[in-house]
Parts: structure tokens; C-alpha cells; sequence
């Protein structure tokens, strides 16, 4: 992985082919300590634990259905999926052998390697699979004078929760537009809570790096009228050549309640990453359970529609059991 960590521009492998703690406690003491890398108890059973994000995103319910189809096709194995602060949380719980694997945005996952950023040091990571693509949803509401993220200062904003990949693309953004956090009132909540609190008034526009449909958008939506802010293509085109992560996404008309039009918006591919460390075997198994189940996560978000075309797109190297079954599958 050579990268020039010295520059503002991070390298990534194949990345853009598409557009577009209660469970850790009671695992830690089944088996006398943290639940992370695939960690046996007694009799030879296993724990494997995902790391999420909240639960009015994406990655909760689909790192559930992944520890559903691994409970019910892996033997001897005991899966839960854990809500998180997501992916710069996700990072270091998993580097801390704290999680077994996490879904985690594919900016935070480079920053994590590198230990640039909001990592102090390189982490020990390697990729199961690149996942799906999450769209950056801006959300305003129909009747504030916000059109697009320079109309932010001044305002009270909602840039994710502590340790999520949307907070790192916030910045990156709100610096993109010559912003700051000392230029804005930052409020940093999960997706439910920038819901609710644009629903009630308490803010005015709040960020969401998700796939869509966002359930806690859906909700909002269903009870305020909203704006999603549209990226010109001049800012797109400037934002994806200086950062090599981003690529131009769509949010398509309709996906939420009075949103008339497509929506141009810059989109990040996410990963599992689990330590490099990690058994051969079980990362094999683990990722061949899941790519042979994926239309029972199609039912739990259509996110995981993606899974096979992403398959090979993670921005850091794949760890050599998830690489030999995509050979095998010819992914």
C-alpha cells in the first residue's frame, strides 16, 4: 500500500465502478475478554461481532442481517451486530480487537491505515469487502434560505455524531466551501437525533453520509417538507478530483416524500474491515456466507444490491481469505 500520507490527495485501489454495548459485554464475558477477532470460547464456539452505526442509518440493519445469515448458515458460530458511533469508531474498535469487523466509510478507513486525521496512529486493517455506496444527504428544511453549504454560517447544524464517517465528510465539505466549525453552531448527532431535531426547529440543516433510503429521512420527510441540496457539477467535478474517495452520485426523484427532482450529491464507497491479522479461514468462511446469502440482506436494505459489484472495491489492500473466495466466485 503505497500512499503518500504527506498529501491532501489519498491514493485508493479499484474504488468507483458504481455511481451511485450491551451485546459486547455479555460477549467479553462469555469468553473472559472484549469479542474481536473471531474470538472461541468454550467448546469451540465462536463470536463474531459487527460493529454498526445508529439506528436510523443503514448499517445497523444490515450488520444485523449479516449476523442473522452468519447465526444461521456458519456452525459453531454466535454473530451480533452492535450499534456504534460508526466508521472512526468502527476503526479502532475493530484495530482494539474490541469488534471482530465494522462497516466504516472508505475516507475514515484510508485516514485509519495511514493514522492521519482523527487517528493518531496506523491501525491494523485490512478490507473483507467493499460494500455499497453511501450518498452525502445535506437536508434542510423547504422553508429556510439554505441552497447550499456556503449558506451554512451562521446556522445551527447537525454534522453526525462523534467518531462517524459523516462527520469527517462534513468537515471536509464545509471546508471545501471555506467553512469551518468556528463558522457554524455544530451539533453532533446521530441520524435520529439531526431528524428530530430538524423536525422540532432545534436546528437548520444537518449532514447524513447514508445509503438511501434513510429511514430516519423517511420519517422526516413524511412530516416536514425538506430540501436535499444539490451539488452544481462544477463543485462535484472540483470536490472528486481533489479527493480521490468521492465519485458523482445520484439521489433519484422520489425517494423521499416531496423531493420532485434527482439530486446530485458526492458518494463514498463503504467496508467491512476486520484486522489484517484475522484468521484465513474464518475471513474466507465469514465473507463466503455472506456473498452466498446476499439476496436475505437484498430483504433487509437494498443497499446490499451493490454487494457484488463493490465486492473488490475497498480502498485499503482485501485480506487474503476474502480475496481467495472473490477468486473462486470470479468476483
Amino acid at each position: 500500500m503505497a500512499r503518500d500520507s504527506g498529501t491532501r490527495r489519498l491514493d485508493r485501489r479499484t474504488f468507483a465502478k458504481v455511481a451511485g454495548g450491551a451485546a459486547i459485554a455479555g460477549l467479553a464475558g462469555c469468553v473472559g475478554g472484549p469479542a474481536g477477532a473471531g474470538d472461541e470460547g468454550s467448546g469451540g464456539q465462536q463470536f463474531v461481532t459487527i460493529g454498526t452505526g445508529g439506528t436510523g442509518g443503514v448499517y445497523y440493519p444490515l450488520g444485523g442481517g449479516m449476523a442473522d445469515v452468519l447465526n444461521e448458515n456458519m456452525d459453531g458460530v454466535e454473530a451480533s451486530a452492535e450499534s456504534t458511533g460508526a466508521s472512526v469508531e468502527n476503526c479502532r474498535l475493530v484495530a482494539d480487537e474490541e469488534m471482530t469487523m465494522a462497516l466504516a466509510l472508505g475516507n475514515s478507513v484510508l485516514l485509519a491505515v495511514d493514522g492521519e486525521g482523527d487517528f493518531d496512529e496506523p491501525l491494523p486493517l485490512a478490507a473483507l469487502f467493499g460494500a455499497y455506496q453511501n450518498s452525502t444527504q445535506v437536508i434542510t428544511l423547504e422553508n429556510t434560505d439554505i441552497e447550499s453549504i456556503a449558506d451554512m454560517e451562521g446556522r445551527k447544524v447537525s454534522v453526525g455524531s462523534p467518531g462517524s464517517g459523516t462527520e469527517v465528510i462534513a468537515k471536509e465539505l464545509l471546508e471545501f466551501y471555506d467553512l469551518t466549525y468556528d463558522d457554524i453552531d455544530e451539533q453532533r448527532l446521530s441520524f435520529g437525533e439531526t431528524a428530530s431535531a430538524l423536525k422540532d426547529g432545534q436546528i437548520d440543516a444537518g449532514f447524513w453520509s447514508v445509503a438511501y433510503p434513510a429511514s430516519s429521512i423517511q420519517d422526516l420527510a413524511s412530516q416536514r417538507n425538506i430540501r436535499m441540496l444539490d451539488f452544481p457539477a462544477e463543485d462535484l467535478d472540483e470536490l472528486t478530483s481533489e479527493f480521490d474517495y468521492y465519485v458523482k452520485g445520484t439521489v433519484p426523484a422520489e425517494t423521499y416524500q416531496g423531493q420532485d427532482e434527482d439530486v446530485n450529491v458526492p458518494d463514498v464507497t463503504n467496508s467491512m474491515v476486520a484486522r489484517e491479522d484475522m484468521g484465513e479461514d474464518l475471513a474466507y468462511e465469514v465473507v463466503k456466507t455472506i456473498y452466498e446469502n446476499v439476496d436475505a440482506l437484498v430483504e433487509v436494505h437494498p443497499a446490499a444490491e451493490q454487494f457484488e459489484e463493490t465486492a473488490r472495491d475497498a480502498p485499503i489492500d482485501l485480506h487474503p481469505g476474502a480475496r481467495k473466495y472473490f477468486d473462486e466466485a470470479d468476483l
